[in-house]
């Protein structure tokens, strides 16, 4: 790719190319219509999380996110997690005569943390809003909450009354804002029985997808399968953060 500089003569010599016959004056015209459009991208990179400010901004959304699973793991009377990990990446944009999105790059942030517990969790989740709420978790929409407007879940039994069982946990969650930002929180016990599932592959940059991608942290599943037979159920807490987005 050439430099700046280069750019420069590499324009004058296509548009002398590609604009025969044009005055002088109006391919210069051209040249600096388009040195412009070339200065204004150099000067207006993509989001970079680990460069500030946006570090700083990722930073806060992950801090956020534990302590949302603190609080989560805490309500379940859990104890150190089997595991955290964190994954994050961003991609492009697209601007062009067929797409134009709202934002040049946009960063998300996913936090995975789990938790052996040993108590019924359904009761747990009655008091899990107003313990997320203390922290600063609160649903976006109205009435929404991580009991999906079920009120209070006294054991299995209530619960499977009205229908539901522990798993149709894996679908409850919320939304919430922070700023103009979106950040979602779901969370889901699971009983030891059920096979532990892979880990799935880690956050890279894909050509034509995410110009920025990484995995930190660790998985659950290998703790879990050692520590499983000590253990009725395990407790998911997902997060999810759109830290960034950049206009254009």
């Amino acid at each position: 790719m050439p430099r700046f500089g280069g750019w420069l003569s590499f324009a004058w010599h296509l548009v002398l190319r590609v604009t025969k016959g044009v005055k002088r004056g109006s391919a210069w015209v051209l040249v600096a219509m388009l040195t412009l459009a070339i200065a204004g991208c150099a000067g207006n990179p993509k989001l970079d999380p680990a460069a500030e400010p946006v570090a700083t901004e990722r930073k806060a959304a992950v801090d956020s996110m534990l302590t949302a699973a603190r609080a989560v793991g805490a309500q379940f009377g859990a104890g150190t997690p089997l595991g955290v990990r964190t994954d994050t990446s961003c991609s492009p944009g697209e601007d062009n005569w067929e797409v134009h999105e709202p934002y040049r790059s946009t960063c998300w942030v996913w936090v995975t943390t789990a938790y052996a517990v040993d108590i019924p969790p359904i009761p747990a989740l009655s008091g899990l809003d107003a313990r997320l709420k203390a922290v600063g978790w609160t649903p976006s929409g109205a009435g929404w909450t991580l009991t999906g407007g079920r009120g209070d879940i006294v054991d299995l039994t209530a619960w499977n009354r009205h229908g539901y069982s522990l798993d149709d946990l894996a679908f409850v969650g919320y939304d919430t804002f922070v700023g103009s930002n979106l950040e979602g929180l779901s969370v889901r016990p699971q009983r030891s029985v059920v096979t532990v599932s892979k880990p799935g592959p880690k956050t890279s940059a894909i050509p034509g997808g995410n110009y920025f991608g990484s995995t930190e942290g660790t998985n659950w599943q290998d703790t879990w399968a050692k520590e499983r037979a000590n253990h009725p159920y395990v407790l998911l807490v997902s997060a999810s953060s759109e830290f960034a987005k950049q206009p254009w």
